[in-house]
C-alpha cells in the first residue's frame, strides 16, 4: 500500500507521522481507496451495488485534497461508474502506473528543493494524488495540489483507444506526473483571485510553464511544439483577443479548439515569461515579479511592456 501522508524537507525527503513546519505534504490514500471500490464494481452487475460501492468506499472515503477536486471538477459516484464500465482497456492499462507513483517523489521533492532555493517566498504546500473522472490532470485550490493520477500517470503506453482524440492525443504528447506537479506548485504560490482577460490568465498559465522550465524540464506538449513553429502567426492572432474576456480561442479548450491544437495561451504567456526573465539583469528578482504578479488589466499590460515580447523577432 502507498503511503498516505509524506514529508518533504528543504533538501530531502523523509516519512515522519507528526507535522512539522515548512514542510510540503504529498497524500496518496485516494488512489487506493479508488482501487478496491474499482474492484467491488467490478465484482458484480448490479448498478445500485456499483454505485453504493464508487460511494461508500471511494467519495465517502475522499481526502481533503478530494473533496476539493470533487466540488471543483464535478465528482460523483454515477460519472465514475460511467468512465469505468465504458472504458475497460484504459483503467486495466493505467492502474500499474498510479499504484506507482510513489516512483516520483524522489523528482518531486528536488523539484521543490529547486524552486525554494530560487524564491525565497515561497509557501507549503500540500499535493493530494487522486483518482477523477477524465476531465483535469491538475489544479489547485489555496496551498493544495489536486492531482487525477488517472491523467498525470497516463503515457503512450496507456490503452486509450476508448477516450476522446483529445485526450488521446495529450497521452502521447505530456510530460510526466513530476512535470505536472511542477506546472501546478506555481500556481499556488500566485496572487489569489481569477485573472479577467485572456492576457491575463495566458500570462498566469505560461508562468508556470516558465518556473517549471527553471525547477525541472522544458514543458513537452503539442502546444509547445506547434507553438515554436508558428510563433509570428499565433502572436498576431493573439494580440487581437488578448483583451477579450472569451478564452476559448486560446485556453482550457480541448477538443474545441480552433486548428485542433489546445491551450495555445499557454505558449503565449510562457513566451511573454521568458521574454522577460531574458531581459531581466536581476534573475532572482525576475522570478519573484513572475510568480507575484497582482493580476490586473493594467498589471498584465506593464508585464508585457516591460517583457518586449512584442519587439521579440519571431
Amino acid at each position: 500500500m502507498l503511503k498516505n501522508l509524506l514529508f518533504f524537507f528543504f533538501t530531502s525527503l523523509v516519512t515522519n507521522n507528526t507535522f512539522a513546519q515548512n514542510t510540503d505534504e504529498i497524500y496518496t490514500s485516494d488512489i487506493d481507496n479508488f482501487w478496491i471500490a474499482y474492484d467491488s464494481v467490478k465484482s458484480t452487475t448490479d448498478t445500485a451495488k456499483q454505485i453504493f460501492f464508487i460511494q461508500a468506499l471511494y467519495l465517502n472515503k475522499a481526502s481533503d485534497g478530494l473533496k476539493d477536486f470533487m466540488k471543483l471538477r464535478r465528482h460523483s459516484a454515477k460519472i465514475h461508474l460511467h468512465n469505468i464500465m465504458n472504458y475497460p482497456k484504459f483503467w486495466e492499462s493505467v492502474r500499474k502506473n498510479t499504484l506507482q507513483i510513489k516512483n516520483h517523489f524522489g523528482d518531486i521533492g528536488a523539484l521543490l528543493a529547486r524552486l525554494k532555493k530560487i524564491y525565497r517566498y515561497y509557501k507549503p504546500v500540500k499535493i493530494y494524488f487522486t483518482i477523477g473522472v477524465l476531465n483535469s490532470g491538475g489544479t489547485v485550490s489555496r496551498r493544495n495540489i489536486l492531482i487525477g493520477a488517472e491523467i498525470a500517470c497516463a503515457d503512450k503506453e496507456t490503452n486509450s483507444s476508448e477516450l476522446n482524440p483529445w485526450l488521446q492525443k495529450v497521452f502521447t504528447t505530456k510530460g510526466s506526473v513530476t512535470a505536472m506537479v511542477a506546472h501546478e506548485i506555481s500556481h499556488t504560490q500566485q496572487q489569489n483571485g481569477n485573472s479577467g482577460n485572456l492576457l491575463e490568465q495566458s500570462i498566469k498559465e505560461g508562468a508556470c510553464d516558465f518556473i517549471a522550465e527553471q525547477i525541472y524540464k522544458p514543458v513537452s506538449s503539442s502546444y509547445m511544439d506547434y507553438g515554436n513553429l508558428h510563433e509570428k502567426q499565433l502572436w498576431f492572432a493573439f494580440k487581437k483577443e488578448m483583451n477579450d474576456q472569451d478564452f476559448k480561442n486560446w485556453l482550457y479548450n480541448g477538443n474545441e479548439a480552433p486548428g485542433g491544437v489546445a491551450d495555445l495561451g499557454y505558449f503565449i504567456g510562457y513566451q511573454i515569461c521568458k521574454s522577460y526573465y531574458g531581459n531581466a539583469i536581476n534573475k532572482r528578482r525576475a522570478i519573484r515579479k513572475i510568480i507575484d504578479l497582482k493580476y490586473g488589466k493594467k498589471a498584465a499590460l506593464k508585464f508585457l511592456i516591460k517583457s518586449q515580447y512584442n519587439e521579440k523577432p519571431k
